[in-house]
């Protein structure tokens, strides 16, 4: 409720601010009155800076009141200076510029950094990874991560199995995995790392040890984030598709449309994985069961460990508006079917044994930089996802490394010490329903000087519920509930030229859990 009556507040006070500022718009032209595609309209008192478009048109808008210089620069152009006044809700200035010789035009120098480079020299130990040459080949996202220094992705088969991540030594529950801030812990098994394709992906950051006041996670060996692609401004529709060993098929598809004038923005993409995972194993642990009890070692083919998952994301809202640089409402969903072929260890082959699991998360994105005052940036971010996870292990019989039962000294067929392929049998369904909120405010206090304070709020309610336990025992282990608030006040800074970079921050965890 607290969370509700912010937002409603900062709302309202949005809309009282929204009369102190205005658009700026015009046309310019060469001296002969043609339009002037792809110069550079700058206000560089308040950091804005636009494009013109083919018909040489601009807009700037929520400036706030005051007077200004707009800089007019272009490769074919002399720069221009003029002088605009900003006092009223639309401003027009058109302009002409004086065209540049072709002995005054000589070579062009483009200064600035890419978003990889930016994060990179942040100051912290992270590798960003460019997912554009994975997504032209049949790569998977776990294989690409092992391909970075410092980093090892360790998976217990193929496609779908199991996997952990080792950087620089720590593993476990001391790394974070995040996809666009969020622990990926709130989409659910289905929707992780093994099944989301490179060519969906914008980049990775992987953070070794010390993570950044914005991901807001107890996590002390480092963390991965993954950023899913936004699609930029243009509109688009991409898909692939590969087909590998082991009747591995692969396939995805995303696309955006925006309309220019209203900002109105629909991004979507989906992915479909399966495998058969039915490649051949050996080894010391790889041994049939004979009639008198004697083990002999084998070579054999996984004949449970299929896995099939899909997915999909929609997102419906605005981007780059005057109110808004991104409200944008988004819905995930993804199903998993995953078969079990062995425990820990590769002595025993399952039959029959397996996991589905399901997703559905509701999200909602705000951003809005030089939010009332220039400098004051602002990211609101909220996830409710309901998970299901269903767990199936009824089959009694032992097997061996050739699918077939083992058969006792008599010809019988063996049974299992309790029941289940891996322990007593089982048919668990589990539920989480999981909200989260992260909120970002980071102020500019002068040049290469800021101020970032972060928190997010995490809630999760599990239930447990076995059909082949009793009332008593599932009454006793059918609920458990989490809350967890990290508070984190970060403060950053550039100086030396870029040479010295500073960043000191604190975090606060609280954590109930029932």
């Amino acid at each position: 409720m607290k969370h509700a009556l912010l937002l409603i507040s900062f709302l309202a006070i949005s809309i009282a601010l929204k009369a102190q500022t205005g658009m700026l718009s015009g046309k310019i032209t060469d001296e002969q009155g043609k339009p002037l595609a792809g110069a550079t309209i700058s206000i560089k008192e308040i950091n804005r800076s636009t494009m013109t478009d083919d018909n040489g048109k601009y807009e700037l808008r929520t400036l706030p009141y005051g007077n200004y210089n707009l800089h007019i620069t272009s490769v074919v152009s002399e720069p221009k200076k003029v002088s605009v006044k900003i006092d009223g809700i639309s401003i027009t200035v058109n302009s002409k510029v004086k065209g540049t010789s072709d002995k005054e035009l000589g070579q062009v120098n483009i200064q600035g950094k890419t978003e990889k480079r930016k994060i990179e020299t942040s100051g912290f130990a992270v590798n960003v990874i460019d997912t554009k040459e994975a997504s032209l080949r049949n790569l998977q996202t776990n294989e690409l991560l092992n391909r970075t220094v410092g980093v090892r992705v360790r998976q217990s088969g193929g496609l779908g199995s199991d996997a952990s991540y080792n950087l620089n030594g720590m593993s476990g529950r001391a790394i974070g995995v995040f996809i666009d801030g969020i622990e990926i812990s709130t989409y659910g098994s289905s929707f992780n790392l093994n099944n989301i394709p490179p060519a969906l992906i914008e980049r990775i950051e992987v953070y070794k040890g010390v993570l950044p006041a914005h991901l807001a996670g107890d996590f002390l060996g480092g963390g991965i984030n993954v950023i899913l692609k936004k699609g930029g401004m243009r509109n688009n529709l991409i898909a692939s598709a590969s087909y590998g060993s082991f009747n591995t098929q692969q396939t995805d598809i995303s696309g955006m449309y925006r309309d220019v004038k209203s900002g109105f923005t629909v991004r979507g993409s989906g992915f479909y994985s399966y495998t058969d995972n039915d490649y051949e194993v050996w080894g010391q642990f790889v041994r049939n069961e004979m009639p008198n009890g004697q083990m002999v070692e084998t070579r054999g083919k996984r004949f449970n460990d299929a896995y099939k998952s899909f997915g999909g994301r929609f997102e419906l809202g605005f981007t780059d508006v005057k109110w808004a640089d991104n409200l944008m409402l988004n819905y995930n969903f993804s199903d998993t079917y995953d078969e079990v072929q062995h425990g820990q260890y590769m002595s025993r082959p399952y039959m029959g044994r397996f996991t589905e699991s399901q997703a559905h998360v509701v999200g909602l994105d705000f951003k809005k930089n030089n939010l009332f005052v220039k400098g004051l940036n602002f990211n609101l971010n909220g996830v409710y996802s309901d998970r299901t996870q269903y767990i199936q292990d009824t089959v009694s019989y032992r097997y061996n490394w050739n699918g077939e039962r083992v058969i006792g000294i008599r010809g019988e067929p063996l049974r299992t010490l309790n029941g289940g392929q891996q322990g007593l049998p089982t048919m668990n369904t589990i539920s989480r329903q999981i909200a989260t909120l992260r909120s970002s405010l980071s102020y500019n206090i002068f040049q290469n000087h800021k101020i970032v304070l972060n928190h997010m709020f995490y809630v999760v309610d599990r239930q447990d519920s076995d059909a082949l336990r009793t009332v008593l025992e599932r009454n006793y282990l059918s609920t458990s509930d989490l809350t967890k608030n990290v508070s984190a006040l970060s403060y950053e800074a550039e100086t030396f030229d870029g040479r010295l970079r500073t960043n000191l921050f604190a975090k606060y965890y609280q954590q109930k859990t029932e």
